[in-house]
């Protein structure tokens, strides 16, 4: 077309477009490492599944629809891709073509029938786009300017594209092709108009047109093609739909082994550490460059608000607000930023005394004058995560939210001694008993009086250790779970014991809400009991336990397999060690615990259990498995009142009143306290009757 024209719109847009990208990723660069590069079949695998694939949009029942109008897009630009190409090195080369889509390869023809096909079809789900949000408008979405600008430069290079082969199609057929225009033309397979229908209907369009005033219909839609790419490119990293650049990125780098970014195992004797606030996130600089990329992926779907627990009931946490707000903070100290990496690098714990601190100190004037907990982000948003996951789970571009809360709560609790207040006495009981209730810690194996209980200390040689966890061995409604598993255990024969008095917390509540130190300080002395008797095999009623035990005491030394009682009933079952009546009656339904369900996959096994029990099988309930609805009681929450908002807790009990069910099972001490609470609140606690799998099973032995 015009060799000198295109190498100008090339020079300009793409030059623009690198140095938008250049200081984006200069950004990312300046943040905390992270290791994200091990295991590259496996990130492949993800990256074909969920980004191309788009599995998490097209996969979810509850919005297919719109999830495959999304995926259509996604495609569509895919394949289009080649045809842009093509497009631009048209203009430098007359007729220009990739070997392979040449006029005697059938791949060519192809092409051009999908090409062709995939334009119509994106088009259609533009117009669909704009009407569920012009008039249908979902509550989750976010309708703004940016949107629908976006979805009408899509709009723009379908219509742009089929007008100009319609013009090439009309020039070449109609006209006597007078400009010699190139073709895919091959005695076996025809003419590639044979092969296009969308362009034969566009080319119908404007068959009254001259030959004269096609051609220049072909020339003005070839060049608003281009700039409306080159515009659209540039476009992206400034809003938004970053995401279409960064999303695949994102899913290649995501967690691997575990949901998310496990805790972050703090140097709590760095002196240094303490003075320049780098433990957990107080700065936005303390971000690492993986929790930036979340940022700007960030698709504004709403599908995280949609499903979480404290933004259906009321309570000052949008996910979406926070990445906004994060993510404004970061580009506004992009600078101040990148700066202060350089200046990281300068530091050298041989170097001289004096010009280290002075390097230190220029750092820390470079640090932002807003407040992270406070100005950026309130403090009523942090504590009111509940850790589920749920966020998490239906987010398309897997973005990790839960470890960025954590990590800012760790700031909060150990640089800043700012964290609810209520929170003071149980943390104060895990410091004094080894529990929350604070109940003495002699008192920890009262339950288990008159059971035939060993402990570990009197036999060490069993298969097994009882993991009780603190609601098993203090809560007077969880002892009953706690002796309905030993009654199960010693039914089926199983060789195992319990720690007794040697058991403290596991640390997950103290975790959660930031205070590393009280943790660490748990997890070491249980691993220390734990690792003295050489305990390999766990078994516990507690998921959050579960979690803690199996997936975050390695980083202090403590490597054990843990099971969950789900689990090992079920596979006692399978062995024939136990057998159960089918005598539970009445709609049974079943809520999946957030930290055995979304953090550690177990999902069918106690349903199982649960369907073999029960005559007219398992009523699920609305959000149920991966889309369960928390109960409210995790991240901390346990220990702290709900002021703001509707509880969690009845939010989830009205949902189950509504299945009719006459028996909720759950599988987690939290679970079973904040459920039963609210059928009590809602006055139907005789109605609906909430148990733990455990007592269901111990009922119905045969």
């Amino acid at each position: 077309m015009s060799p000198i024209f295109m190498s100008l719109l090339l020079i300009v847009g793409v030059g623009i477009f690198a140095h938008t990208m250049y200081r984006r990723i200069r950004l990312l660069l300046a943040l905390e490492p992270e290791d994200r590069f091990s295991h590259i079949k496996k990130r492949l695998k993800n990256l074909l599944v969920l980004a191309i694939g788009q599995k998490r949009l097209v996969g979810r029942k509850k919005e297919r629809f719109s999830g495959i109008m999304h995926a259509f897009i996604f495609w569509g630009f895919l394949i289009l891709l080649i045809r842009s190409l093509m497009l631009y090195g048209e203009g430098f080369v007359h007729g220009f073509q990739f070997p392979v889509l040449g006029t005697e390869n059938l791949a060519g023809y192809v092409y051009v029938f999908l090409k062709d096909i995939v334009e119509a079809v994106v088009l259609v789900m533009v117009l669909i786009a704009v009407y569920r949000r012009a008039v249908l408008k979902p509550e989750r979405m976010h309708n703004n300017w940016e949107a629908y600008f976006v979805l009408g430069l899509i709009g723009l290079l379908m219509v742009s594209d089929l007008l100009y082969d319609g013009a090439r199609h009309n020039l070449i057929l109609l006209h006597g092709n007078p400009d010699q225009l190139h073709f895919l033309n091959a005695s076996g397979y025809g003419s590639e108009f044979l092969w296009a229908p969308i362009t034969k209907g566009a080319a119908g369009l404007i068959s009254g047109m001259g030959a004269g005033a096609t051609g220049v219909l072909l020339v003005l839609m070839f060049w608003l093609h281009i700039i409306t790419q080159l515009t659209f490119l540039n476009f992206l990293p400034l809003g938004k739909h970053f995401h279409v650049i960064t999303a695949l990125p994102n899913v290649f780098f995501k967690k691997l082994g575990y949901p998310h970014a496990k805790t972050k195992l703090l140097d709590l004797e760095d002196e240094s550490a303490w003075e320049d606030e780098s433990l957990g996130v107080n700065h936005i600089h303390q971000l690492t460059w993986k929790q930036g990329l979340d940022l700007y992926t960030c698709t504004e779907c709403g599908r995280c608000k949609e499903v979480c627990p404290t933004y259906v009931t009321d309570k000052p946490l949008s996910l979406h607000d926070v990445n906004d707000q994060l993510k404004a903070e970061l580009y506004g100290r992009s600078e101040q930023i990148v700066q202060r990496a350089e200046l990281a690098k300068k530091l050298d714990p041989e170097g001289e005394a004096e010009a280290q601190e002075q390097i230190k100190a220029e750092m820390a004037e470079l640090n932002s004058d807003k407040a992270l907990i406070g100005d950026v982000i309130s403090e009523d948003t942090l504590w009111a995560c509940t850790t589920c996951r749920a966020c998490e789970q239906v987010c398309p571009v897997t973005i990790e939210q839960v470890p960025r809360i954590v990590a800012m709560r760790q700031g909060q609790t150990l640089m800043q001694g700012n964290y609810p207040q209520e929170l003071d006495t149980a943390l104060r009981g895990l410091e004094r008993n080894g529990n929350p209730w604070g109940i003495g810690y002699d008192k920890r194996a009262d339950w288990a009086g008159g059971l035939e209980v060993k402990t570990m200390a009197e036999d060490s040689t069993v298969d097994y250790l009882l993991w009780v966890g603190c609601a098993g061995s203090f809560d007077d409604r969880t002892k009953k779970v706690s002796t309905s598993l030993v009654k199960i255990l010693q039914k089926a024969g199983v060789s195992f014991a319990i720690l007794g008095i040697e058991e403290k917390c596991s640390g997950d509540f103290a975790r959660r809400v930031g205070n590393e130190m009280l943790y660490q300080m748990m997890a070491q002395e249980n691993i220390e009991t734990l690792n003295g008797y050489g305990v390999q095999k766990i078994i516990t009623a507690c998921p959050h336990c579960l979690n803690t035990l199996k997936h975050e005491y390695p980083q202090l030394g403590g490597h054990y397999e843990v099971i969950h009682h789900t689990e090992f009933i079920r596979q006692l079952l399978a062995d024939g060690r136990i057998t159960l009546n089918a005598s539970l009656q009445g709609v049974l339904t079943y809520h999946d615990p957030c930290y055995l369900g979304r953090y550690n996959e177990v999902y069918d096994q106690p349903r199982e259990i649960l369907q073999t029990m029960s005559q007219s099988g398992l009523s699920e309930l609305k959000r149920h498995g991966s889309e369960s609805f928390c109960c409210g009681a995790g991240g901390g929450r346990m220990w702290m009142e709900e002021t703001i908002g509707k509880r969690i807790n009845l939010e989830r009990s009205e949902e189950i009143l509504g299945r009719q069910a006459e028996t909720v099972a759950v599988a987690c001490p939290f679970c079973l306290t904040m459920i039963e609470d609210g059928m009590k609140e809602l006055e139907k606690e005789e109605a609906v009757k909430t148990r733990d799998i455990a007592e269901l099973v111990a009922e119905n032995l045969a």
